[in-house]
């Protein structure tokens, strides 16, 4: 058995400023108000352009109402992230539980078929919440002929056919029976409640709006920011930019948990962890 491997800690300036997962997109949006508004402002500048009272009044209106929006957003999708978290701890739960009660009433030949199917669960599981694939893909099925098309769902049936098998051999009572029924039944809660969080994103107005008030302000917040403070607003409406668009594009990665984005779920990690508490306690 390999020893468990620590992770690097980070360096000193990683602890400090962190990195920012959104970081490419970010810089580049960021980079393209910045230009823009210097732009607007070498503008004002050559034709002496007066911009309107109301002009200014709308864009702090619509930066409060921008701030209502975005605490909206942020909330949900994190909401929608720790979901996920808890979704999968939980399987990581299940996954032990339900290999040391079993671990009694099997044989070498079941044990090593629970071994496969446990982790293998976890595995189709995360490939089909990032879009699925064929058994062949999950470590332990590479030759299996089986073609589900529900990859999870025909494993759990897997683990219920070896739990029958075991009580018609006379190897697990009743009692037993339901027993790892509890667990064996927590993977597929585990499965339609995360199935759940990935066909019912935020509403697609919520983000409209959001994305709407967001290019207006930025569009307008230049033109009146370059009269009071000359090119310095490229500065001030650049800084805005950054952290107004850095919560919108973490909340993009964050309400789907489940993708391979910098902010989601680490699901192989998970995954790994179901597969080798299976093997300590089932090998």
């Amino acid at each position: 058995m390999t020893a468990p491997t620590v992770p690097p800690r980070p360096s000193r300036l990683a602890q400090v400023w962190p990195p920012l997962l959104v970081w490419k997109r970010l810089d580049l949006t960021v980079l393209f108000v910045a230009v823009y508004t210097f732009v607007v402002t070498l503008i004002e500048h050559q034709i002496q352009l007066t911009m309107p009272q109301w002009l200014g009044d709308m864009a702090v209106v619509n930066g409060i109402l921008l701030g209502v929006l975005l605490a909206f957003r942020n909330k949900e999708a994190y909401e929608r992230w720790w979901e996920g978290r808890k979704l999968w701890g939980q399987l990581v739960n299940d996954s032990r539980n339900l290999a040391l009660k079993a671990r009694p009433f099997a044989d070498a030949v079941g044990r090593e078929k629970l071994r496969r199917l446990i982790p293998g669960f976890a595995f189709a599981l995360q490939q089909h919440l990032r879009g699925g694939g064929p058994l062949q893909l999950v470590p332990g099925f590479e030759t299996d002929p089986a073609q589900p098309s529900h990859v999870p769902l025909a494993l759990a049936g897997r683990m219920y056919d070896l739990f029958h098998e075991w009580r018609n051999q006379g190897r697990l009572s009743d009692v037993a029976f339901l027993t790892l029924d509890a667990h064996a039944r927590g993977f597929m809660d585990v499965s339609g409640a995360c199935e759940r969080i990935r066909s019912s994103p935020v509403p697609l107005s919520y983000r409209a709006l959001l994305r709407h008030g967001t290019i207006f302000y930025l569009a307008t917040a230049p033109w009146f920011m370059a009269g009071d403070y000359g090119f310095w607003a490229v500065a001030v409406v650049g800084l805005v930019a950054y952290f107004l668009l850095g919560i919108e594009f973490t909340a993009e990665d964050v309400e789907e948990p489940f993708g391979t984005n910098g902010d989601d779920l680490d699901l192989g990690k998970f995954c790994h962890t179901i597969q080798s508490s299976a093997d300590d306690i089932l090998k």
